[in-house]
């Protein structure tokens, strides 16, 4: 038997549990990381935020490895589905530690029935722990596309209460915060934040509302925040613009899931026929085996 064979998969497994350590221990924090943090970081004051384990884990990775590609934070994503930084990071170590360390219990389950040596699973460790970093990358993207969508249905139907309220009178920043109260949704909840924020922060809610447009990735809240800018600096008209952009805004929507339905539709077409013929072959079995036999 190779000794490599029995040595690795201890390494492995050593190396994890000494990297998830090495991220509980404090460090002094790189001045570049620590810089595009300022601003950002006034919760971490709070004893308890600090404590919980998940924050820990978080900064202490973002510590130290807050300049690699490796970790591919998608900030607009997170933002809008309302996830920190930090509980991302827990994830990605989370799963990779669980993809690692897996392989290695299986391994042990299967030598002690006397079924295969435990380093024959371990083996899966590596290739499942990199599989297990950026799965939830893929679950965060997956989230954030769906959650963009519903958002922007939301601002179709927000974009005709605003042309609503503005062609009964309202000024521009009214018309914003009395369409915004309408909804109930957490589209509605997370515009209303945004317009009530900037009203006690003196900023313009057209500015709030694009700011955040770009914040979320959601362009089509940027249209409302330049029409309505438009009306309140030059006095415009914008009811039938912002009845306009509505409906080509749902049409678009429209589109996109008679799209996505069409697709999934041809996805079923080859397991579909795949079925026919095993079925076929089911009703062929019988008479084949009697012509035979």
């Amino acid at each position: 038997m190779n000794l490599a064979l029995i040595v690795l998969p201890g390494l492995i497994a050593g190396l994890g549990l000494a990297l998830i350590v090495a991220a509980l221990v404090p460090t002094q924090p790189r001045l570049s990381a620590a810089l595009d943090r300022i601003g950002t970081t006034t919760v971490a004051a709070d004893p308890a935020y600090a404590a919980t384990l998940e924050n820990r884990i978080g900064s202490a990775v973002l510590r130290r490895a807050g300049d690699s590609a490796s970790l591919n934070i998608p900030t607009s994503d997170l933002r809008l589905i309302g996830m920190s930084v930090n509980r991302f990071l827990y994830q990605k170590v989370l799963s990779a530690g669980l993809g690692l360390i897996a392989p290695l219990a299986i391994g042990l389950i299967f030598q002690v029935l006397d079924l295969t040596a435990f380093y024959i699973p371990a083996l899966f460790g590596i290739p499942l722990a990199i599989g297990g970093w950026f799965l939830p990358n893929l679950l965060v993207r997956d989230q954030a596309e769906a959650a963009r969508k519903e958002f922007s249905r939301s601002v179709a139907v927000y974009m005709e209460l605003v042309g609503s309220e503005r062609i009964s009178g309202a000024s521009p920043g009214k018309a914003l915060e009395s369409a915004a109260q309408v909804g109930r949704n957490w589209a509605f909840v997370r515009i209303r934040q945004t317009l009530t924020e900037a009203r006690y922060s003196g900023v313009a809610p057209w500015d709030a509302l694009e700011h955040l447009s770009h914040e979320i990735d959601v362009p089509d809240l940027a249209e409302i925040a330049k029409v309505i800018r438009l009306s309140g600096e030059q006095g415009a008209s914008v009811y039938e613009t912002l009845r306009a952009r509505g409906q080509n805004l749902r049409d678009r929507l429209l589109n996109d899931e008679v799209t996505e339905a069409n697709k999934a539709t041809n996805k079923m077409t080859i397991p579909m026929t795949l079925t026919g013929i095993l079925f076929m072959l089911l009703l062929g079995t019988p008479f084949v085996l009697d012509a035979f036999f």
